[in-house]
């Protein structure tokens, strides 16, 4: 009977399934190569750790003239859970497949315990490969190379690393020189750094190199925080005579006798400190604080017109051409501006004075301490944003690095600000910002980091 006949036949019949007795013969096995597969003529051997077949775990192993191939998953070596093997793996396996054998005559299917040998792989000719060298080793090969075939700045390197390393062999023998070189570091490390200063007195170095007339710490209100005499000295203020500014009529008579007439924070408390009258009036009596607002109005009229003939670029000030363009100025009272605000320079073998960024930036803040002294340390920032030319930020820094911190005008303050001009609504005043000089003095601390974009 033909075979297809017979699978005909028995088709639909039930298979009788025999479990084979393996215990004293080899029986089939499964083998797993992870990397390289051997070739089909290679012998395999399998090695019983009870020297009998079935007894105990097992090993299968192979070898090719280049290459050797062992399995050890049955021994519980190299996959992971403790000792090195798959998780849920013990000595042996936890799980056997099975080999099935067909015999369609008695229509029996046999099947017979095959393990599976999941071989690893190694490379005979690495066996006797020297050991990696160490990264002391590879220094010293890789300076040789250096020295002996590399350029001449490649030599200096080398030579100079050579030279700043530090060999504990020459602070003795024995572990203890490098625990005696490691303290030998640490004291003076400790030494050197005692003298360097703490981060409060670089705090206080830098506010005191600001270009600012140098602060009170100490004050306890705001009018302690900085001395009229360090913006304008006695014997400055001395010069200045108030006589004809009192005695004239008006507003425009009083402008036309001071240096600098376009601004409009001078013209507003000039107003308030001597009021305009009639023919037959005679001349306001002003008092001791008084006059000395006005004194220093004066002077602020002398640095806006300092800074107005000076402005363009940082060029050799013409100490002749300034006077005749401060002709309203007295010429001794020139003099200490010059001194004050700008810096001696040589050019050529000669001597000249210039205005350079940093004395304008001290100009600025001197007079904005004048402006904060006659409005009581506290005045409106867009008024004299708008007499400086500049935009009211750039302002509120300044102010900010004499210690002022920016406020909402009050109420009398904004009714104030409508009268003067500076706004037309009770909401425009609202938006305007007053620098109010307060103690203690708090300066702005530097920004760290990547300013956002």
């Amino acid at each position: 009977m033909s075979a297809s006949k017979r699978q005909k036949g028995n088709s639909g019949l039930p298979i009788n399934v025999v479990l084979a007795d393996d215990t004293d013969a080899l029986g089939p096995a499964f083998a797993l190569f992870p990397s390289a597969t051997p070739p089909p003529t290679t012998p395999f051997t399998l090695y019983s750790q009870g020297g009998t077949v079935g007894e105990g775990p097992t090993v299968l192993a192979a070898e090719t003239p280049d290459m050797e191939y062992d399995s050890r998953n049955q021994m519980g070596v190299g996959f992971g859970g403790g000792d090195g093997q798959v998780s849920g793996e013990g000595q042996g396996y936890s799980v056997e497949y099975m080999l099935g054998v067909h015999n369609p005559r008695n229509n029996t299917l046999t099947l017979h315990a095959a393990p599976l040998h999941s071989l690893s792989t190694s490379v005979k000719a690495l066996k006797h490969a020297p050991a990696s060298i160490t990264s002391t080793q590879f220094t010293v090969q890789k300076a040789l190379l250096g020295t002996t075939f590399g350029t001449k700045k490649a030599i200096r390197s080398i030579n100079a690393q050579a030279r700043n390393k530090l060999d504990a062999s020459s602070f003795g023998t024995g572990s203890g020189s490098t625990s005696a070189l490691q303290s030998l570091l640490q004291d003076s490390i400790a030494t050197s750094t005692t003298s360097l200063p703490t981060s409060s007195a670089i705090e206080h170095s830098a506010n005191l190199s600001r270009p600012i007339p140098p602060p009170n710490f100490d004050a306890t209100k705001p009018d302690e925080v900085y001395a009229v005499d360090s913006v304008v000295s006695d014997a400055e203020l001395a010069q200045i005579h108030l006589e004809p500014i009192v005695a004239a009529m008006g507003v425009k008579e009083r402008n036309a006798l001071l240096p600098y007439r376009r601004s409009q924070f001078i013209t507003n408390r000039m107003r308030e400190l001597v009021p305009n009258r009639s023919d037959d009036a005679p001349p306001p009596s002003l008092g001791k604080k008084d006059k000395l607002r006005l004194k220093l109005l004066v002077h602020l009229s002398h640095l806006f017109a300092f800074r107005h003939a000076t402005q363009g670029g940082g060029r050799a000030l013409d100490l002749a051409k300034l006077k005749e363009k401060m002709s309203q100025v007295d010429e001794a009272l020139v003099a200490p501006l010059v001194e004050r605000y700008s810096e001696s320079m040589k050019t050529g073998g000669a001597e000249e004075r210039k205005v350079t960024t940093g004395m304008e930036l001290k100009l600025l803040g001197y007079m904005l301490v004048l402006v904060l002294k006659v409005d009581g340390w506290s005045t409106d920032v867009a008024t004299i944003a708008n007499d400086f030319g500049m935009g009211a930020p750039k302002v509120q820094e300044i102010f900010k690095s004499l210690g002022c911190q920016m406020m909402t005008p009050s109420a009398d303050e904004r009714a104030k600000l409508i009268a003067q001009g500076s706004a037309t609504t009770d909401a425009e005043a609202k938006k305007a910002k007053r620098a109010v000089l307060k103690v203690p003095l708090v300066f702005p601390t530097e920004r760290r980091g990547i300013p956002k974009r």
